[in-house]
Parts: C-alpha cells; structure tokens; sequence
C-alpha cells in the first residue's frame, strides 16, 4: 500500500475517532463541573501561603502542598505552588493537617485549625534535608510479587528486558504465563481466561486479544495481577483465572508525567506520554502512545493422509510481512469531593491499521514425494480497527471505617474493516504455470461490538466480619460478515460466492449477583461467597435464517481459608467453580476462507464449559530467601474440542464440540533469593499432568502428558545508575485432544543507564537472543497425521529513552545552580 495513503486512511479514522470521544468526554466532563458546583455550594474556606528555602529565601515553585484529615491523615485537598511559591486550597471548616513536601527538602507539617472565610499562612520556610540533590541511595532488591488472599500481584515497572516492546511480550516475561503462536495467552496451561485493564473486563474476546493488547507498550503498565482462583467478586468467566493489567497513573501533585521514545531492529519505533495534572481535589490524565512495527512470519506443515483416494503428502509454507500502525489514546478525569468520596470519568481509544503481504506455497506430492500439483497464493490484506471505551465510576466510604461503596457505569464500541485479495496461480506436476487454472478473489470481513456493564458493590463491617455484596449487569453485541468474491474471466468482473458469504449477529446479556462474608480469627483467615449468573444469548444466521437462543442460570460457590504458621508464614486453601463461554470464533458457523486447503468453522451451538479449581498455597519469608509453593487441580466438563475433518479434495476444517473432560493437576513453586542488595534471582518452576478424555465419530480416546515451565529471572544493579536483567523461559510439551505441542524455550536480557540525576532513563533490550521462540505442533488421526511449524520475528533489539518529570525540574535546576554558584550538575 502507498505510504500517502497509508497515513491518509490512519489520519481519517484517527480523526473520526477523536471526535466521538471528545463528544463523550465534553459532555462527561460538564456533568463533572456540575457536580463540582453544587458540591462548593456548602461553606468554603480559603487557604493561602507561600513556600521559600529557609537559608536562600528563594521560592520553592512545584512544591506539593497536601490537606490531611487531622483524625486519620486521609488525603482532603492537594495543589501544587506557582512559580512564586505561592498556592491557595480550599476546605470546609475543621482541623486539619498541612504536609509541605519537595525533592530534597525535609517533609514540613503544619496544624490547622479552619474557621475564618480566609486563612492566610503567610511564608512558610522549608529546609534542605541532609542528602543533597544529586545524591542517589541505592535500594534493596524487591520481591518479584506480592500475595493477596485472592491474587498475586507483579510490579512490572522495572522488567527492562520488556522495555520498547508491548504487553504481548511483558506477559511472556511472567512466571506461569506464555503467549502461542496466535497471540493467545496460557496461564498454568489453559488459555480461558479474562483479561481486565484496570480492573474492567475489554471488549475483546480470544479472538482478538493480541491485537488489543499490542496497542498497549510496556512501558504504559504498572503491575499485572494475575488471579489463578477468582473469588466471587470476580466474573465467573475464565477458567484459567484472570489477568489484570494496571495502568500508569501518578498520585503526585501538580504537572508531573514522561516521555518515552524507542527505536527496535526490524524497523520498530514508538513514542509516548503520559501526563497529570492533580490541584484542589482535581486530577487531569492523558495518556498517548503511537507504535509502528514490522514484522515477518514464517510458517510450513507437512500432512501424510491415509486414506486411498486423497494425495498421500501435502507440502504447506507460507511468508509473511506485515505493517502495523497503532494509536493509544487515554484522557481521564477524577473529581475528590472531600476525603471520603470521588467520581472519575475515563475513556480510551484505540486504533489500529495493518497491511500484510503473504505468499502460500501449496503442493501436492505422491507416495514418492513427487510433485503431482501444485498451487501458490498470494494474498494482500489491509485492515483498520477502532475500540472506544468510556465510563463514569463513583466511590466513598461515608467517612465510616470499613465501609466501601462504588459504582461504575461503562460502554465500548469497536468498528473493524478488513479486506483481503488473493490471486491464485496453479502449477501442473512439472512447476509450470496452468493459466486457465488462475483464481482471483476478494475477501471482505467486517466486525462490530457493543459492550455495555453497570456495577454496584458495597462492604461493610457486620460484627467480626467483613461483608460484600455486589450487583453487575453486561450486556455485549456482536456482528460479523465475511463477503466473498470470485473473479468472472468471461464477464471480467467479481461475483459473490454464495456457499463462503454470511453474516452472524450474536447477542449476551448476563446478569450477577455475589455476596462474600470473610473475618479473621487469630492467626485464621477465611472468606466464602457465592456468586448467580443468569445468562440469555441468542444468535442470528440471515442466509438461513436460523435463530438460536440459549439461557441458563448457574451458582459459583467460592472458598478461601488461610493459616500463619508463625510470622511470614502461611498456608492457604481455596476453592473456585468457574465457566468459559464460547468465544465468537468458535461460535461463528461460516467458514474462514483465508486459506481454502486449511479451513475453519464454528458451531453455534456450543454450551459452556465448567470446571472446579482447587489450589492449596504455602508462603515462607525468610530474610534473603522467598518461597511459595502452590498445588493446584482443575477439573473440566463438557469442555470445547477441536475436531479436524480431512475431505477428498485434500482440503481440511477444523471445527468445535463439547466432547471432552479434562484434569489438569500441578505444582508450582517459586524461590526468590536476594544474594545482596542488589542482586536478586528468582526461580519459578511448574509441573503439572493434563489428561483429555472424550467421544467423536471414531469412538473414545484419552491422551494424557507431564508437562512443565520453568522461568528464571535475574536482576543486578552493577552501580547506582546501572541495571541488568535476565529472563529464561522453557515450556515443556503440551498435551492436546489429537496430538500435542513441542516445547520451546527462549532467552531475554536487557540493560538500564539512569540519567539526568534519575529523572531519564536509556533502555536496550534483546528479546528471543537464541531466536528459539517458535511453535510446532504435532496432529494425529486416523485419516492423517500432520506436522506445524511455526514462527515469527521475536529476536529483536530495542533501545529506548524515558524522561520523567515533576513541572518542577527546569526551574529548581536553576535554583539550585544559583546556590551552588553556577555550577551544572551533569549524570
């Protein structure tokens, strides 16, 4: 595609799409500006001061001024000062306490007793602590996570070997998670699961995963909390558990944020900020991103059928190129009326556009391997898709301790175009060109969704426990099309292939409700809750005009019990029953004519799955020595099964049933040793045995396989500037219902140079350096036997460059060149 066009289609749909969230966004923001201005129609009172250096006298500009509640410290009001050193507040009449803090001065307090209209504090003199500016202290290694009663949660802030790359490979970083070759994400070896950002679910099913989570750089995500046996809190869906992305956001007062640029091999290249603004209990964010990648895929299958009338071998490859262009958009607004209560508007836009090129190579080979026909296909693909996300949520406490009220409102919409052209050339058993044999086709698959949820939980003290209920309605929308075209050489013109064109409108509405009762007893820990979902889906094939509805009403119980041993000590059990749904790519019931010989087709009348998690969890920390080990078991029902057909024309299609049982039982441990003070290694080993059982039309089958991951990580701060950091991944073989899947194992590092006096930071990172990350995968049947393999461009080296700053910096820079008689601090 045409550069020029390429950057007018991007800057169309990037512009359309700025205007319906700025629609949304003016008009949540002036309901936010009215709430604010009947909050303020109670009593207010005015505080104002100026912030100066005790010895100099010189103002101290961009210093955080915060009002604490005096009872309890709780955060009331915060502003920044002017470039004078000057601020105001403003505050109901109480007590209060007054916190001055700056970059190298000693934290100032202040009792404030509010009554008057107006409170002026006059000069309020601030002094320089003992360390001075540039003065760095080195910090202790940090654990690799953190346990809760209900998830474990990662800081990801400090993974370098992910630095410049997006939340695809920051995930394949993480102990117990690994990415497939299509992007879908496996954690403890099963891939249902949910993926949440910022603790809302994303309009994505598995499907599309990789494309969402690619718009999202690395460098953008805070932490990552993997829940492995949700409570009843959570959704049901998942039965692998749920992974929730946070976001960067900064709680410091006034401007503050940073700037992140990187460059990577392969022409790679991106750029980002993230900014806030928090002053008088408002709180300003935005946050950009644009990522330009490129990037080749390489794939080849070798199939040997056994059935007489069909070519005995069938030799598959195909090379791909592709181009990918992505906008990250995330303006919010938070609005803190006092210190119990909050309301918050946020919104998010994504958009992505690729081309891909891609070349099949198909031919046709007897018992002696040779050639007796042969195909090849090329394909040009261009495809464009925008999510938008926007919702409003409320919180408070009513200023009563232990209580907890939220509400959250949310609604989504995503748009894709996708268009593909193929020209077919077929090749006669000598490898020449048959001209009369050439195909021309057009491919057209265009997506629409809808996700809209309301939610409402409160807990509250109730005696000696801890008491939640919660409410959520989800209501999603789905519409896909694919149109198919074959060219007319006689006409000279397109017409529509009736049998591969379809359309599909899939609809999900589920309503829950939990409730969750927990406490502690002496060194006991316990929560139980349980969790009913109604469901009603109903789907719509115009072409045969076949309607489907299915509605169903489940109970999740849920079970939590814990025990300290003695101090840092804990042994945990916990039960979960959990559901997966069938995505939309298993449901859909046309076929996927991206390649004719490898097809694919869904089934809408799949039934969900359920399966019961057990895990039993035992913590241990000792002073330089972590140590978690986890047994856990999934037993799985009526679970979804690929079914491969192989057909006379030497075509295939993969399509779905609920046919099989599954058991999966394992044992994780993970051992963090801190060997000084800056050094740390962590190692993360899980073994667990999965065994499939079903019926098809062949009859009974059982497959089962011992399966392990194990995941080393190494982190070492060679000075005060200066990091290092090692990541190994080995995924043993995976078992599958008619065959199984080879390991693999891969090697990341990556470096960081702190520099500006801490304030930038320079990046490299090499992922996949023994280029190993590729994917086979191994199918047996009666009829034939296939061989996959699979990959795509993972060793890649990214250099990158992060400045972060307060609004202050330039400014105190100065000031502190002033004092220091003009001399310029350098790294």
């Amino acid at each position: 595609m045409p550069l020029i066009r390429m950057i007018k289609l991007d800057m169309h749909l990037f512009f359309q799409a700025c205007e319906r969230t700025l629609q949304i966004f003016v008009m949540a923001a002036c309901f936010l500006l009215l709430i604010q201005y009947l909050s303020f129609a109670q009593a207010q009172s005015l505080i104002s001061g100026q912030i100066v250096d005790e010895s100099s006298g010189v103002a101290v500009d961009f210093s955080n001024v915060s009002l604490l509640n005096f009872s309890d410290s709780s955060l009331v009001r915060g502003t920044t000062t002017d470039f004078d050193g000057r601020f105001e507040l403003s505050a109901s009449p109480g007590e209060y306490l007054m916190r001055v803090s700056f970059l190298g001065y000693e934290t100032y307090f202040k009792k404030i007793n509010l009554q008057e209209e107006h409170l002026d504090l006059r000069t309020i003199e601030i002094r320089e602590s003992a360390a001075m500016l540039q003065e760095v202290s080195v910090e202790a290694a940090a654990l690799m996570f953190r346990t809760e009663i209900d998830k474990r949660v990662y800081d990801v802030s400090n993974t370098i070997a992910a630095e410049g790359g997006s939340a695809i490979q920051l995930l394949e970083t993480l102990p117990s998670i690994q990415v497939d070759d299509e992007g879908q994400i496996n954690l403890r070896g099963s891939s249902n699961l949910l993926i949440y950002i910022n603790g809302r679910p994303t309009n994505l099913t598995s499907d599309d995963t990789e494309s969402i989570l690619e718009q999202y750089p690395a460098n953008a995500i805070k932490s990552v909390e993997v829940i492995t046996n949700p409570s009843a809190r959570f959704d049901a869906e998942g039965v692998g558990g749920i992974i929730n992305l946070i976001l960067n956001e900064s709680e410091l007062n006034g401007l503050n944020g940073q700037v992140t640029a990187g460059v990577g091999t392969g022409n790679k290249f991106n750029v980002g900020t993230t900014l806030n603004y928090r002053s008088n209990g408002w709180n300003f964010t935005l946050g950009y991103n644009f990522q330009y990648r490129e990037r080749w895929e390489y794939s080849e299958s070798l199939r040997e059928s056994f059935r007489g009338n069909i070519s005995p071998v069938l030799d598959q490859q195909y090379d791909t190129e592709n181009w990918d262009r992505t906008h990250l958009l995330r303006p919010g607004i938070e609005y803190q009326f006092n210190e119990h209560s909050s309301i918050n508007l946020f919104s998010s836009m994504n958009l992505r556009s690729r081309d891909r090129e891609r070349v099949y190579q198909i031919r046709s080979r007897d018992v002696n391997h040779r050639q007796d026909s042969a195909y090849i296909r090329l394909l040009e693909e261009d495809q464009s898709r925008i999510n938008l996300e926007g919702g409003l949520s409320f919180q408070t406490n009513f200023g009563r301790e232990g209580y907890d009220f939220r509400a959250m409102f949310t609604h989504s919409w995503s748009d894709q175009d996708r268009i593909e052209y193929f020209d077919q050339e077929f090749r006669d058993e000598d490898d020449l060109p048959v001209a009369s044999k050439r195909e021309l086709q057009t491919y057209e698959r265009p997506l629409e969704s809808r996700l809209s949820l309301f939610q409402l939980d409160f807990s509250m003290p109730l005696n000696e426990f801890q008491f939640e209920i919660g409410w959520k309605t989800t209501f999603s929308s789905e519409f896909r099309e694919q149109i198919f075209n074959d060219f007319d050489f006689s006409e000279n013109s397109f017409k529509q292939n009736a049998l591969l064109t379809d359309q599909f409108d899939f609809d999900e509405n589920i309503h829950a409700a939990y409730l969750i009762l927990g406490g502690n007893t002496g060194r006991w820990g316990y929560q139980a809750g349980l969790r009913a979902e109604y469901t009603n889906t109903e789907s719509y094939q115009p072409r045969i005009d076949s309607t489907h509805t299915n509605n169903y009403f489940d109970l999740f119980p849920s079970a939590f019990l814990s025990y300290e041993l003695a101090e840092n000590t804990i042994i945990q059990a916990s039960y979960s029953r959990r559901i997966s749904r069938p995505s939309m790519g298993r449901l859909m019931p046309f076929l996927n004519a991206q390649d004719l010989l490898n097809m694919r087709l869904g089934n809408p009348y799949l039934e969900p799955q359920y399966t019961d998690n057990y895990e039993l969890s035992f913590d241990k920390m000792w002073e330089e020595f972590f140590f978690t080990a986890s047994l856990f078991h999934r037993n799985a029902k009526n679970t979804f099964t690929r079914v491969y057909q192989l057909f006379e024309d030497r075509s295939s299609v993969v399509t779905w049933q609920n046919a099989d049982n599954r058991q999966s039982t394992g044992l994780e441990i993970v051992n963090q040793w801190f060997v000084n003070r800056n050094t740390d290694l962590s190692l993360t080993t899980s073994i667990y045995h999965n065994r499939i059982s079903g019926e098809d039309e062949s009859g009974r089958y059982s497959n089962s396989r011992m399966s392990w991951t194990v995941n080393l990580m190494g982190n070492t701060r060679i000075s005060n500037w200066f990091s290092f950091q090692l990541i190994a991944n080995y995924r043993g073989p995976i078992v599958l219902p008619q065959g199984s899947i080879d390991p693999r194992y891969s090697l990341n590092i990556g470096f960081r140079r702190e520099v500006l006096n801490r304030n930038g930071t320079i990046s490299l990172s090499v992922s996949d350096v023994l280029k190993t990350r590729n994917f086979t995968l191994n199918t047996e049947s009666p009829d034939f036997n296939q061989r996959r393999y699979f990959e795509r461009e993972s060793r890649v080296l990214n250099l990158s460059f992060t400045y972060r700053f307060r609004g202050y910096q330039d400014r105190s820079d100065r000031r502190q060149q002033q004092i220091n008689g003009g001399e310029d601090a350098v790294f």
